[in-house]
């Protein structure tokens, strides 16, 4: 099922696929200007194929394709040389996208009168179409990219599709029965993998475990500050300004936001985070411990000093000195930085497909009395189109870092019964913004295998 990124309409042309908010936002916060990471060459990535440039429709083509295989970043210059005036901006938006998902391979083209196509693949192994529209003074005045999802017609389907991707990666499908998961199906359901915003769940269990005990209320006030808004926040809300415990959980899960992230774990404390990892069920609460905050990983992974290498050989005791010193100064964001995975060097948020399953069914059955609003919580942002009739509930989280890109959902199907899906892929490189909707396009059918089965 392709999904159209753009269009030829300027103010609609946009390669960007629909993402979950909670991936987007988590990218945005760190998407700071950075020299591109080395790849490929265009003429290592071309296939054996040649595009014949004797048309403008074909230089055009051949343009596009040299632009988005090259380590020079894109710019307006460099396009204002492809596209008409009134496109320059919004094919540079759609190119600049396209361009962290180098090298391409061309494996076709289809030139007729004042249009191409390229036929692509991505370095993450997904189909795409470029369709460039060129006018009577030779520039391109439409251009619109298409990805192509892969057929999911049965569970080693995923294996295919995910084992092109260059990622290390996980996925499960499970049944929960009386809170525990038992898999249907998956990979590496075992092996630890970063979580990117997904460890917001432990969070959320957190502050449900403290409504019940009754050490935190859902109106308790938490307080906007200089440094919490360091790390990003959808909230337009001065420092000073009030937001409850509840706004604050619910910004948290349905648009990922850092700095509501951070009041939590400031209203429960570190400490209740690491209870809350044990309590719902994590292999190794330990090797998430010291816990840190959105500030302080930022300020490790991304912020200067880099201390990145000596993250990465410390011991617990040697890392929460780190983090000590990463939260006592102001986060100074290294933009050669801002596109590199930290995951590399150790510096995210680790767990496995069975972690991810055994939280969401933790969340639920906390979800009572009190803690009751967890699941409207959960289920505020589902970041997939289900039918609701075969899927009532759904409660999801996801995240993405550069390099990392995950998602799980929790959901109730017409029977009442829940499932846990969660696919965890890593890189060692960051990716542009069309993989996120490859994945939803293969959760997609995942539901709907499940539906068939039933």
């Amino acid at each position: 099922m392709p999904v159209p990124a753009a269009t030829r309409n300027p103010r609609q042309v946009r390669h960007r696929v629909a993402a979950l908010t909670a991936a987007a936002t988590l990218v945005a916060v760190l998407a700071a200007a950075c020299s591109p990471p080395p790849t490929p060459s265009a003429n290592a990535a071309d296939g054996g194929r040649r595009i014949d440039m004797r048309t403008p429709a074909g230089l055009r083509a051949q343009q596009t394709l040299d632009m988005i295989n090259s380590d020079w970043p894109i710019g307006p210059i460099g396009v204002a040389t492809l596209a008409t005036a009134d496109m320059i901006k919004p094919v540079e938006a759609s190119m600049e996208a396209l361009w962290w998902d180098r090298p391409f391979t061309l494996v076709g083209v289809d030139l007729k009168a004042g249009t191409g196509t390229l036929q692509l693949i991505t370095s993450y192994g997904a189909r795409q179409e470029i369709r460039i529209h060129t006018g009577d003074d030779t520039l391109v005045d439409g251009f619109e990219v298409t990805t192509q999802a892969p057929t999911i017609s049965s569970w080693r389907d995923i294996n295919t599709a995910l084992g092109k991707t260059h990622a290390r990666y996980s996925w499960q499908v499970a049944e929960v029965n009386d809170g525990q998961c038992d898999r249907v199906a998956g990979t590496n359901t075992a092996l630890p993998l970063p979580l990117a915003s997904i460890f917001k769940l432990y969070v959320l269990y957190a502050v449900a475990d403290a409504v019940k005990g009754g050490t935190v209320s859902w109106d308790d006030q938490l307080t906007i500050t200089e440094k919490g808004r360091a790390v990003g926040s959808g909230m337009d809300l001065p420092v000073g300004a009030h937001i409850s415990v509840r706004t604050a959980a619910e910004k948290m899960i349905a648009t990922s936001d850092n700095m509501a992230t951070d009041m939590l774990i400031g209203k429960v404390g570190t400490q209740g985070v690491e209870a809350a990892l044990a309590k719902a069920g994590h292999h190794d609460p330990a090797a998430m411990t010291p816990f840190p905050t959105m500030y302080e990983l930022f300020s490790v992974a991304w912020g200067q000093p880099d201390v990145r290498e000596e993250w990465q050989r410390a011991t617990p005791q040697a890392r929460a000195t780190l983090l000590r010193q990463a939260n006592s100064r102001v986060y100074q964001p290294d933009p050669m930085r801002a596109h590199v995975p930290a995951s590399d060097y150790g510096v995210e948020w680790y767990g496995s497909a069975e972690d991810i399953c055994r939280v969401h069914a933790a969340l639920q059955a906390a979800a009572v009395r009190k803690a009751a609003p967890v699941k409207q919580i959960l289920a505020a942002a589902p970041g997939i189109n289900l039918d609701r009739h075969e899927w009532p509930y759904i409660g999801a989280k996801a995240g993405g870092l550069p390099g990392d890109l995950t998602f799980s959902w929790y959901a109730l199907d017409r029977t009442g019964q829940p499932w846990v899906v969660s696919f965890q892929l890593n890189w060692p490189r960051d990716h542009g913004p069309s993989v996120t909707g490859w994945m939803l396009q293969i959760a997609k059918q995942v539901f709907g295998l499940l539906s068939a089965q039933r």
